[in-house]
């Protein structure tokens, strides 16, 4: 049965339509743009579906599954909440915070209950990176210079990041052209393909499709230049450390373990284990991977949290979906909105009843 008949043929709430008509349109279409995480404090974009392995064999992931009408028919009746939820109060109304996964489960597609009424009642979504903007897709996509790559291949980098490429199923050239260490990151994000985490099922970029099927304002709370210097390094150095540390992680499993973890903690809306996530991420290992953590969470939480206020603050109901790790600790988003003087109250995980 057709997307557009089976709307046609069953009276459904507004809310369900729109998780129809989103998920065919972001997973049925050939050729979207799958974000490519390196973990989920972070999102990032390649030029062509990368999910699909470029053989099937027995070693291959397998392709991410588009759902049929029936199966999101299926998730909506059985949806589970999953992630972390907040509502923060201030000036009379509320908004919400919630902690997304950048690389995901079929199952998960659709959000729970407790997250729909929430986005329900919000007037504004406001995410990462708004991923449909031509804009930022042309920063993501942007080749590397020809310096880079030329020392990517006399470095010998260049054959590692081939290998493993080849080892994921993926044609070599697919991510060539982009920064070393975005390709090393990506690569890290479709490695998890292998435990059933598809980069096509990212929860926040599901979200944007929900949110324009609602008709609901999005917004970015960050720039896709700021989110490339990064990633990229501020000298060739760093770049290069960055690229040895996804190397080493891909060859041993490490990060494709931690993804795993991350999952888990995710789909158990585990809050103890996400507040406590540097004593076992491993990410801290060098001195470089703590600046890269500092500035990839402490830094950006700082100015996320004083844009969501500038938001909220204009009169807007805002339903903020980022990366689960912007939630951690004393310096992710709940904590610093709380010092702001906002009212902080944990949705998900809910409360066990009494």
């Amino acid at each position: 049965m057709k997307v557009r008949s089976l709307m046609r043929s069953q009276r459904l709430p507004l809310w369900q339509k729109a998780c129809i008509a989103a998920c065919s349109l972001y997973l049925g279409g050939a050729g979207f743009i799958s974000p490519l995480p390196a973990f989920a404090g972070q999102e990032m974009a390649a030029p062509t579906t990368l999910s699909s392995p470029l053989a099937q064999h027995s070693a291959c992931p397998a392709p991410a599954r588009v759902p049929t009408p029936a199966d999101i028919m299926q998730l909506l009746k059985s949806g589970t909440d999953h992630g972390f939820l907040w509502k923060i109060s201030k000036n009379g109304h509320d908004s919400w915070l919630y902690g997304t996964m950048h690389i995901a489960r079929f199952e998960w597609l659709i959000p729970g209950p407790l997250t729909r009424q929430a986005f329900k009642a919000s007037t504004m979504v406001a995410v990462e990176l708004v991923l449909s903007d031509p804009q930022t897709l042309a920063v993501l996509q942007r080749p590397a210079s020809n310096e880079r790559l030329q020392h990517l291949l006399e470095t010998g980098r260049r054959q590692k990041l081939d290998t493993e490429a080849q080892k994921q199923c993926l044609p070599a050239q697919a991510l060539q052209k982009l920064p070393g260490s975005i390709e090393a990151a990506s690569l890290m994000a479709l490695s998890g393909r292998a435990d059933g985490l598809y980069p096509d099922y990212a929860i926040d970029a599901i979200l944007q499709t929900f949110a324009k099927a609602a008709h609901k304002p999005l917004v970015a709370l960050e720039t896709a230049e700021a989110q490339v210097s990064l990633l990229t390094g501020k000298t060739q150095a760093e770049e290069d450390e960055l690229i040895d540390s996804a190397l080493q992680d891909l060859n041993s499993s490490t990060g494709q373990t931690e993804l795993t973890k991350l999952a888990a903690m995710w789909g158990n809306s585990d809050l103890a284990k996400l507040n406590s996530y540097r004593d076992w991420c491993q990410c801290e290992r060098t001195p470089t991977e703590a600046r890269q953590i500092k500035a990839m969470l402490d830094d950006r939480n700082v100015l996320m949290a004083e844009k969501i206020e500038h938001l909220h603050e204009s009169g807007q109901s805002v339903f903020v979906a980022v990366g689960a790790l912007h939630m951690s600790g004393p310096m992710g988003l709940p904590a610093l909105l709380q010092k702001a003087g906002y009212s902080v109250q944990t949705v998900l995980p809910a409360a066990a009843p009494l």
